[in-house]
């Protein structure tokens, strides 16, 4: 397997439907800094970078592209070149593009599923302006990246062979299991970095490109007023509190404006590429993370009080 050029996940961008619900969910439930932009999106920051969550508003409500971050110049052209060589279209992104997503140059292509990947060195830096969180979270980013995404798919084996074959990412786990019960699946869960994952491919029958991102605090406790201010909004829960089974992250999943999942978690486990070897669970937590269904949507009688 090929030693992979991506060292972390830089950004997402996510299409959503309705920018100030995403806003206000983003900085007053999961403590992220909102920055708007003169397009009308807003920007998420988590630290220092300039953007690691980009809001383009629009119908979908779903991942627009994942943005992969490699060392330097020579980097992205190795990368470009393996792509080619594995009969991957890639286009360089240009000046326009590179200036919109602040950094010097990336490039971008599509996985066996369409999902838009970017390929990026250069990110810009707000020192100048340092991560200022408007309920005090730290989070943990810097080498390991923003954090992780799960990408649902249809072909896992056309994915799993793209991901690790073409971009040489390398696998941590599996995870074979019922996540929703009556449903089960094997997950798979592929890292970049020392964190135990930057991607998992879920066989998820979901028409979103994403099944759920995961943000990591560098508090516990942190998770837990994340937790209280959920149950104060009264924002639904797919899962509840709970550790891991294979990262050890202890986390909760709230549903985001755009109906898909976020993971808010701490205390992932990290990865020592020498000594990790390749195992499987077949539970998804070692305790917690109790699936609930979403409410059902009341009758317009409910609503008005008639029963």
């Amino acid at each position: 397997m090929a030693r992979s050029d991506i060292e972390a996940l830089g950004y997402l961008g996510l299409q959503v439907s309705d920018l100030a619900a995403w806003t206000a969910f983003a900085t007053q439930v999961l403590g992220v800094q909102a920055v708007g932009r003169a397009d009308g999106g807003v920007d998420l920051r988590l630290d220092a970078y300039a953007a690691r969550i980009r809001l383009h508003e629009g119908p979908l409500d779903d991942l627009a592209y994942c943005g992969w971050e490699v060392r330097d110049a020579q980097a992205l052209d190795a990368l470009e070149s393996r792509l080619a060589a594995a009969g991957v279209e890639s286009q360089r992104g240009g000046p326009a593009l590179a200036a919109d997503r602040r950094v010097i140059d990336l490039i971008s292509f599509r996985d066996p599923e369409g999902t838009v990947h970017e390929a990026f060195y250069g990110p810009l830096q707000r020192t100048d302006r340092p991560f200022v969180s408007p309920l005090g979270v730290a989070f943990k980013t810097g080498r390991q990246g923003l954090g992780h995404v799960v990408l649902s798919c249809r072909d896992k084996a056309a994915m799993m062979a793209f991901f690790t074959q073409t971009l040489g990412f390398r696998l941590s786990d599996h995870i074979r299991t019922e996540v929703i019960p009556g449903r089960p699946m094997e997950i798979s869960f592929l890292r970049c970095n020392g964190r135990h994952h930057s991607l998992a491919l879920a066989p998820v029958p979901i028409p979103k490109k994403i099944v759920h991102l995961m943000i990591e605090a560098l508090s516990v406790d942190d998770v837990g007023r994340a937790l209280y201010r959920c149950l104060d909004q009264k924002i639904h829960l797919s899962f509840t509190l709970g550790r891991h089974s294979n990262d050890e992250m202890l986390s909760f999943y709230p549903v985001t404006p755009s109906g898909f999942d976020l993971e808010y978690g701490w205390g992932g486990l990290e990865v020592d590429d020498e000594t990790w070897h390749v195992v499987t669970h077949e539970t998804n937590s070692a305790w917690g993370h109790t699936f609930q269904r979403p409410p059902r949507p009341q009758s317009r009688r409910q609503s008005d009080g008639v029963s």
